[in-house]
C-alpha cells in the first residue's frame, strides 16, 4: 500500500475545521484504497505522550515528521497559538517554517496555507501576526483565503485528489525502453518516422504539427479545414510516441491537433497537446478518432481552446490512463458509437454554454477514480443517449450545472459542493463617494473573489469601481455587509 503523508497544522481555534478534514480522508481512503494507496493523516491531537529535550512541541515534531511529507496543509483563523518556550513564535508557525525550509532544500512538501477570513470588528493582536504570516506567503503563491467550513473542504479534496492523481500517473506511467526508440527533435523527423510498426521519443519542446516539409502521403497528410489545415494520420499501426516534456501544438482555429483515421494499436504516452493560447474561439478538438481501435492514452495533458480533449467515432478498445482535460470550450469528451475507459484522470475548468462536459451516443464508458471539477455549464453535466455509464470511484464536485446527468447513474459516484443553476444572477456594484487608496481596492477585490465574479474592475485617481456577478443572492448580503465597513465606500444592486 503506498502512503501518501500529509500534515495538518492549525492552532485550535479551527476545531471544527480540523475534525472536517479528518473525516474526509476517512471517506475517501475506501477509494483510494482501490488502487493501492492510503493518505496518512497526522495531525498534533494523536502524538504520543512523552518526555523531550524541546518540550511538547518536540514530541509532535517527531510524531509529524514534517520532513517525511508530501503534503503540508496550514490554516489560520483569529489565534496565533501558543509561543513556544524556545523559539519566538507559536507552534503552527514553527511548523510551517519546517515545511518551507525543507521545500527550500528537498522540493518537499507541497505546502497549501488556507487564511479564514474576519470581520474588520475581530481584528486583535493575534489576527495582526496572522496577517503578517499571510503576507510572506503571498508571494510565494501559498496563500488561499476561504470563507467557511464547505468552501475549505472543496479546496481540500481539489488538493487530496491532485495528490492522488500524481501518485497513481507516477504508478501507471511505465516508461518504455527508450533506448530503443526513435529520437525525435523537430516535426519533420516527427512526420518522417511516424509510420507503422515504429516508437518514437519526442525531446523536450514544443512542436508545431504542421511545420513540416514533407509531402502528402496516404498515411500522413495535411487536410484542409476552414481557417488552415490540419494533419490527419490514417491507415497507422503498432506505434508508440513518448513525450519527455513535449508539447503538440496547431494555431487553426478549425484543426484538430491530431485527427486518427481507420488506425490501430496506437500509444501516446507523457504527451502535450493543444491549440496555441486563444481561449473560446476553437472549433477543432484536441484528439479525434474515427474508426480506430486499441488506443491507449497515459499521462497526456489535453487543453484547449479546443472544442473536446477527445473525441471518439466508430472507436473500441480505447483507454485513457493518468490523463488531463481542461480548459476546453465545448466540452472534455464527445464518444459517439464507441467505448471507452477512462481512468486515474481530472477534467476540469471547461465552460460551457450549450451542451455537455461529457456526451455519450450508443456508447460504452467507464470511468474509475475520476475527478470532474470547476466547471460550469448550463446543461447536464452528462449526457447520456442510449449509452451506459459505469462509475468507481468517481468525484464530482465544485462545479456549476443545471442536472448532473440526463439519466440515473445508479452508485459509484460522489458528488460534493457542486451549484444547480437556477438560471439567475445577481449583480452589486461597489463604488467609492471619495477618494481612497488603492491599498484598499485590492482588498476590496481580493474579498469579493470569494464570493462571485468580477465583471469590471477600475481604480482610477482613488475612485474605485468593482461590479461583481454572482449566482447566489445571499452572497450580495455577504458583500454589502463587508462594505459597510469602509465610510468612503457604497454598494448598489441591480
Amino acid at each position: 500500500m503506498e502512503k501518501i503523508q500529509v500534515v495538518l497544522a492549525s492552532p485550535s481555534d479551527l476545531a471544527d475545521e480540523r475534525q472536517m478534514i479528518k473525516d474526509l480522508v476517512n471517506s475517501l481512503n475506501p477509494l483510494y484504497m482501490k488502487n493501492g494507496i492510503c493518505i496518512d493523516l497526522r495531525m498534533w491531537e494523536n502524538s504520543t505522550p512523552g518526555m523531550n529535550a524541546d518540550g511538547p512541541q518536540g514530541l509532535i515534531d517527531m510524531d509529524l515528521e514534517i520532513t517525511n511529507a508530501d503534503l503540508f496543509i496550514c490554516m489560520y483563523w483569529k489565534k496565533i497559538g501558543t509561543k513556544l518556550a524556545n523559539e519566538d513564535v507559536a507552534g503552527t508557525e514553527h511548523e510551517l517554517n519546517l515545511a518551507l525550509d525543507s521545500y527550500r532544500k528537498h522540493r518537499k512538501p507541497d505546502i497549501k496555507a488556507f487564511f479564514k477570513v474576519i470581520d474588520e470588528s475581530e481584528k486583535n493582536d493575534d489576527t495582526r501576526k496572522i496577517f503578517a504570516i499571510s503576507k510572506k506567503l503571498q508571494p510565494l503563491g501559498l496563500y488561499t483565503p476561504f470563507k467557511d467550513i464547505s468552501e475549505l473542504k472543496d479546496n481540500v479534496i481539489k488538493i487530496l485528489q491532485a495528490e492522488v492523481m500524481n501518485l497513481i500517473r507516477k504508478q501507471g506511467q511505465v516508461m518504455p525502453e527508450i533506448h530503443k526508440y526513435i529520437e525525435i527533435s523537430d516535426t519533420n523527423e516527427f512526420i518522417s518516422n511516424f509510420s507503422s510498426n515504429n516508437k518514437l521519443v519526442l525531446n523536450k519542446g514544443y512542436y508545431d504539427m504542421l511545420d513540416f516539409e514533407r509531402g502528402n502521403t496516404d498515411n500522413i497528410f495535411k487536410e484542409e479545414v476552414f481557417d488552415g489545415n490540419q494533419l490527419v494520420v490514417s491507415n497507422i499501426s503498432n506505434v508508440t510516441v513518448v513525450g519527455d516534456n513535449s508539447t503538440l501544438l496547431v494555431n487553426p482555429r478549425y484543426a484538430n491537433v491530431i485527427c486518427f483515421r481507420e488506425c490501430s494499436n496506437i500509444k501516446l504516452i507523457g504527451l502535450t497537446l493543444g491549440h496555441t493560447p486563444r481561449k473560446g474561439s476553437c472549433m477543432g478538438s484536441v484528439l479525434r478518432f474515427e474508426n480506430c481501435n486499441n488506443i491507449q492514452l497515459d499521462s497526456l495533458e489535453l487543453f484547449g481552446c479546443g472544442t473536446y480533449g477527445i473525441e471518439l467515432e466508430n472507436c473500441t478498445n480505447i483507454r485513457t490512463n493518468g490523463t488531463k482535460i481542461f480548459e476546453c470550450s465545448y466540452g472534455a469528451l464527445s464518444i459517439i458509437n464507441s467505448n471507452l475507459e477512462f481512468s486515474n484522470s481530472m477534467i476540469y475548468d471547461c465552460n460551457k454554454t450549450v451542451g455537455c462536459i461529457i456526451e455519450a451516443t450508443n456508447s460504452q464508458l467507464d470511468f474509475n477514480n475520476v475527478s470532474i471539477f470547476n466547471n460550469y455549464i448550463d446543461n447536464y453535466l452528462i449526457s447520456l443517449e442510449s449509452s451506459s455509464l459505469f462509475c468507481s470511484g468517481v468525484c464530482v464536485y465544485s462545479n456549476s450545472f443545471a442536472g448532473l446527468c440526463n439519466q440515473t447513474i445508479p452508485f459509484g459516484l460522489f458528488e460534493e459542493n457542486n451549484v444547480i443553476q437556477s438560471g439567475e444572477e445577481f449583480n452589486i456594484t461597489i463604488f467609492s463617494s471619495k477618494k481612497t487608496t488603492r491599498d484598499v481596492y485590492e482588498e476590496i477585490k481580493e474579498f469579493v473573489c470569494i464570493y462571485g465574479k468580477i465583471e469590471e474592475s477600475v481604480f482610477d485617481d482613488g475612485q474605485i469601481y468593482i461590479n461583481v456577478i454572482t449566482s447566489r443572492f445571499e452572497n450580495i448580503s455577504q458583500i454589502e455587509s463587508f462594505i459597510e465597513g469602509y465610510d468612503n465606500l457604497e454598494t448598489a444592486c441591480g
